[in-house]
């Protein structure tokens, strides 16, 4: 599974963490006994979820939608306001471009 980390906060972890060596075009080198892996595996994960994204199908009876992700049918009288841009029952996003 995908681990999820913040880049701008490792690069800054591992900028503080190497000695500056400018021999043979390293540019730095860790401290301490630290590995790169160490300071990576230390970083904490974010808490992300993938976005599903989709589109409304057109079904055979008027004021009817259907998602095209878990093909249940919504009423659109049931959404007063106009159109609703994620479905209620699966939470994919409505915004035209399906998944593929």
């Amino acid at each position: 599974m995908s681990r999820y980390i913040d880049a701008d906060n490792l690069i800054n972890e591992l900028s503080a963490a190497c000695m500056p060596i400018y021999e043979k075009g390293i540019t730095g080198i860790l401290g301490d006994n630290s590995s790169i892996a160490d300071i990576i595996n230390e970083q904490p994960t974010a808490d992300v979820q993938e976005v599903k994204r989709g589109t409304w199908e057109n079904t055979n009876t008027p004021n009817q939608l259907r998602c095209n992700n878990c093909e249940i049918i919504h009423f659109i009288a049931q959404y007063p306001h106009g159109e609703i841009n994620y479905c209620p029952n699966c939470g994919t996003r409505m915004d035209g471009v399906a998944n593929g």
